[in-house]
């Protein structure tokens, strides 16, 4: 073989070797991509196993619909969410699973969907269960139609009856509550950080007559002057403890401007962001505290009774005791006998005279006694003329007027009105001055006005309301009696329901008036 046959042999191996290798490479290339292939297809599947647990536990539905609203497919969530499966599902009409009464609206939302490029408005809709159940959903549209991949309406629908459960409880709750603010008894008002009314219940409405007018403005407002410093302290320790219930009683001005007594629960919510408020729940409690108060004058007055009783009737039994054991002894004089007896008898007519004004103080308080039309004048001359020697002796110049309007009032206790007042300007007349007593009314709306003046000594006005307390005693010298005739009087008037004032100053004279309804409509 020749020197150029063997360069073309050399050459030939050589080239074969070459393609050998590059063959290699390539087969090692291919393998290489084959095992990568291989990864991305076991990913791919994973991937798509995990998309399908994704879409089969979503807790939404999609479901893809034609230009004429039939079922093409939904996801795997499907039977889950609604119970139906894919065969069950596809090929019908969607509308066919919606409610009667919700048709309409879900073709009309259908139709909208089908005129825009953009995700339609989201929208409800009850849907058929496949246990039979009506269910709400949620639902957006998505119009796919020209996506080559797609190539439908997409709808993805989210089941939001338990949703709409919770919110129809919470609903109800709420009219519940509210049912119970608005029908409370108790009054329920709201304060913001700033004292200011934020809220009132409708009781509050129904009880101080105030409404929206008093929202924005301080309750402070509304407080009696003589409790306001004493609130602002209660405001100032509620401000400071959240969440602490805090009681008080204060008084409160209602829309007729009058003051009522208000027991309240006040609670600093502010920090509450369902409240961001100070809750107070109170209740009008004037009845109960004015009655307590009267309790309490009971009390007093049964003190000081026992006190009367203790000392005005045991005097006159210590002096009858004293001389009945004086005369007992038998070594008196005919003179000394005739005195004692004086004393006994004395006393015991004072004895008489106590127990006769306890017992008319006492009936004056009865309630009841007969209310008739009655005349006062008449009344009035009867006790005039029973005071006739005792006003003669300090030749009183009585005035009366002449026709006294006719009220409706007991006429027991009325007599026993001008009885005592008269008997009041004959204790307290002044010495050395003639004794003038004026007896007149006047009007005051429904009720008539009728008034006794004398120009006597005359009260103190810081006395004019303790005259009016039993047992109460004039620091004049030499008055006698137990100290009830004016509380008497003032028992009387109230009886019938009026009520009893004076008005006086020092060597003035005193002037006492006394309301009582007039009769003019009951006898025409």
């Amino acid at each position: 073989m020749d020197k150029h046959a063997r360069d073309e042999e050399g050459r030939g191996e050589e080239g074969l070797l070459r393609e050998t290798a590059r063959l290699r490479a390539r087969v090692a290339e291919l393998e290489g991509a084959e095992k990568e292939l291989a990864a991305t297809r076991e990913a791919l599947r994973r991937g798509l196993e995990a998309y399908y647990f994704v879409l089969e536990y979503s807790p939404e539905v999609s479901i893809l619909l034609d230009e004429n609203g039939v079922i093409k497919s939904a996801s795997p969530s499907l039977k889950r969410v609604a119970g139906y499966s894919l065969e069950e599902f596809a090929g019908r009409r969607a509308i066919e699973f919606i409610h009667e009464e919700d048709r309409e609206r879900a073709l009309e939302y259908f139709r909208r969907c089908m005129g825009s490029r953009e995700p339609g408005p989201r929208s409800e809709f009850r849907y058929r269960h496949a246990d039979g159940s009506w269910r709400a959903m949620d639902v957006l549209g998505m119009n796919l139609l020209e996506n080559p991949v797609v190539g439908g309406l997409l709808m993805v629908a989210w089941d939001i009856s338990e949703l709409k459960e919770k919110e129809e409880a919470l609903r109800s709750s709420e009219r519940y509550y509210r049912s119970l603010i608005r029908n409370a008894a108790d009054m329920i008002t709201i304060l913001d950080e700033n004292l200011n009314f934020r809220w009132g219940s409708r009781a509050t409405a129904l009880i101080t007559g105030h409404g929206v007018e008093t929202y924005g403005r301080c309750i402070l407002d509304y407080i009696h002057p003589d409790d306001v410093e004493d609130s602002r302290r209660d405001f100032e320790i509620i401000l400071e403890n959240p969440g602490v219930p805090y009681h008080g009683v204060r008084r409160f001005r209602h829309a007729d401007g009058t003051y009522h007594h208000h027991h309240a629960i006040l609670t600093n919510l502010l920090g509450d962001p369902s409240v961001r408020g100070i809750i107070i729940n109170s209740r009008d409690v004037t009845e109960r505290v004015e009655m307590e108060e009267r309790l309490r004058a009971s009390v007093r007055e049964l003190d000081a009774f026992a006190t009367t009783v203790s000392h005005d009737l045991r005097t006159p039994l210590s002096l009858i005791e004293g001389y009945a054991q004086l005369l007992r002894a038998g070594e008196v004089s005919e003179e000394e006998r005739e005195m004692y007896l004086d004393n006994i008898i004395s006393a015991a007519r004072r004895m008489d005279d106590l127990t006769a004004s306890l017992l008319e103080y006492a009936q004056a308080g009865k309630p009841g006694g007969e209310i008739a039309a009655v005349d006062p004048r008449q009344v009035l001359d009867e006790v005039l003329s029973e005071r006739l020697k005792a006003l003669e002796k300090r030749e009183a110049e009585v005035v009366v007027e002449e026709e006294l309007p006719r009220v409706m009032v007991d006429p027991l206790k009325l007599r026993r009105v001008f009885s005592n007042l008269l008997e009041n300007a004959l204790k307290y007349a002044t010495q050395g001055r003639r004794l003038r007593v004026e007896i007149g009314s006047l009007r005051q709306g429904e009720d008539a006005v009728i008034f006794v003046r004398d120009n006597g000594d005359g009260i103190d006005p810081d006395l004019h309301n303790e005259i009016f307390q039993p047992f109460t005693r004039s620091a004049k010298a030499g008055s006698a009696g137990l100290g009830i005739g004016l509380s008497t009087v003032k028992r009387a008037v109230e009886g019938w329901g009026g009520r009893v004032w004076a008005e006086s100053e020092p060597g003035g004279g005193a002037a006492f008036f006394f309301t009582a309804p007039r009769a003019e409509k009951q006898a025409t």
